[in-house]
């Protein structure tokens, strides 16, 4: 494959995948206040600390769901179909294997949790165990659709993964519009509706991997010796890091649920959203890219690597700007149009919550040369350390004191910084990574650019009225500033001709028709 038509797949799927995300957004958006207003804050946030429980459990998947694209990208990247074969049924054995222990974990330890720790009225105790289980079954269904998903998009077969995406949220967002009709408890009707949602999934995956991929057409449970040792080494390292982000959402989720109850919960679980919306925004650039970073590291093309990688590290930051800047400034009006009633304390936790990302964006794509060469041993060891500090921090914090709800949140924006600056500092060590060159090329370029945008937009809508109509001149402001800004200081000369030539390229095509 020749460097113009991997950039050209690389735009084609990022394209996709955003449109894929504006999508999910709406749509996500339009369904958290139904669900909200449906269950009520209470169950709501029984529902999302509950399924916190099982989602503790998702950094053992969420590792092994990293290792499980790199290894297929890279044996696609080499074209050594039998070991590529190899690598398939060996992820596979693993999911298997892995969610026979899951379920045995969940089913004691995270029942006794569930029962005698957590914070739950007692009239819901009963609906709280039901919605436990089909939690854990929803969970080990979305674990065994992983190998798959990581075979779809090892193959850029972008397209169908965005398509069954939005399929799965409109989905979802008809279960909310159905929900209010339905008779008997609506916490427990709606967990079975997801689970039988993650089946269906499931089962739509299998069989495009079956048709598409010939590695998918002879799935045998066997353990190769040696990809297994490879497999779960870089998983198990990768696992640290997967817990470290894991106990700082679910983990301060549990934590808040242990001091304040579940109405504060609600309040993490909707700014939660808005996190996780942010980080879909920018994934989508790590999906796209991640798996030619995989395959030009594997033909040993570092040098194309690094320029891929400073060049997607640069643009998700521009990409987060446009939609980060007019969140954290209209935070409190947006939450009230979109929800009506905000829990105390949203508005605060969201804003937290995105600088937090803001923080962690500038170094994250930086992630994706640690996994292509496999060296995230100590890598995860020192930057992992760091972010699993902000549990027990947050909980000492918390007894200290006590009254003070938003420490978690600032603790983890504090740890944030440590983390970007560590991971950085072992790339500069580990893998022939040029920090002054990123620093030069990235670092000095998005900074600067964003400090400037945020404070010209705040200062041209801070005397207005918050309403709707300052929202949408907020939007508008940030674009326009966005591209003053990006288009002086924010990309190179070659970058900047590039994009010129693309414009008129674009616009002479039309001109023809």
């Amino acid at each position: 494959m020749t460097n113009i038509s991997s950039n050209k797949r690389i735009a084609k799927n990022t394209l996709l995948l955003y449109v894929r995300m504006f999508i999910l957004m709406f749509v996500q958006l339009y369904t958290v206040p139904i669900i909200l207003k449906t269950l009520g804050a209470e169950d709501y946030g029984i529902y999302n600390v509950i399924a916190g429980i099982v989602t503790i459990f998702s950094f053992i998947s969420g590792s092994l769901s990293s290792g499980s694209q790199r290894f297929i990208a890279f044996e696609l990247g080499t074209g050594n179909k039998e070991r590529l074969q190899s690598v398939f049924n060996t992820i596979i054995f693993i999911y298997l294997i892995l969610g026979a222990i899951i379920f045995l974990l969940l089913e004691t330890l995270g029942g006794y949790f569930l029962n005698f720790h957590m914070t739950i009225p007692p009239d819901r105790i009963y609906a709280a165990n039901w919605v436990f289980q089909f939690a854990i079954v929803t969970f080990l269904f979305t674990l065994l659709t992983i190998p798959f998903t990581a075979t779809v998009i090892a193959h850029e077969h972008m397209n169908f993964f965005a398509y069954l995406s939005i399929v799965e949220c409109i989905t979802k967002l008809g279960i909310a519009l159905c929900l209010p009709f339905m008779t008997g408890d609506y916490l427990i009707a709606y967990s079975i509706m997801i689970c039988i949602l993650q089946l269906l999934i499931l089962t739509t995956y299998i069989i495009y991997c079956y048709k598409s991929f010939s590695e998918s057409k002879q799935i045998r449970l066997k353990l190769d010796p040696v990809l297994k040792k490879d497999l779960l080494g870089y998983s198990g390292w990768n696992m640290v890091g997967s817990i470290a982000m894991i106990s700082r959402m679910q983990g301060i989720n549990i934590i808040i649920n242990l001091f304040f109850g579940p109405l504060l919960n609600a309040a993490h679980a909707i700014a939660q959203q808005i996190n996780g919306a942010l980080n879909q925004f920018i994934n989508n650039i790590y999906i796209a890219t991640r798996p030619q970073i995989t395959k030009l590291y594997a033909t040993h093309e570092t040098e194309k690597m690094w320029q891929l990688i400073f060049v997607s590290s640069k643009f998700a930051y521009y990409l987060l700007m446009l939609l980060s800047i007019p969140l954290l400034i209209e935070t409190k009006t947006l939450l009230t149009l979109w929800l009506h009633e905000v829990p105390d304390l949203t508005v605060e936790i969201s804003r937290l919550m995105i600088i937090t990302i803001l923080i962690e964006t500038l170094s994250n794509q930086i992630i994706a040369a640690y996994q292509a060469a496999n060296r995230i041993k100590k890598y995860q060891i020192s930057s992992s350390t760091i972010l699993l500090c902000n549990l027990p921090l947050s909980y000492i914090a918390l007894l200290i004191f006590p009254k003070h709800a938003l420490l978690p949140y600032i603790i983890s924006v504090g740890l944030s910084i440590v983390f970007t600056l560590s991971i950085l500092w072992n790339a500069q060590r580990l893998i022939q990574f040029n920090l002054k060159q990123y620093s030069k090329k990235v670092l000095v370029k998005v900074i600067p650019v964003y400090l400037i945008t945020l404070l010209l937009v705040y200062s041209c809508v801070n005397n207005l009225t918050p309403n709707f109509t300052r929202i949408v001149t907020t939007t508008i402001l940030t674009i326009g500033m966005s591209t003053l800004t990006i288009g002086s200081i924010g990309i190179n000369t070659v970058e900047r001709n590039y994009i010129c030539k693309f414009i008129k390229r674009k616009l002479s095509k039309e001109n023809q028709l």
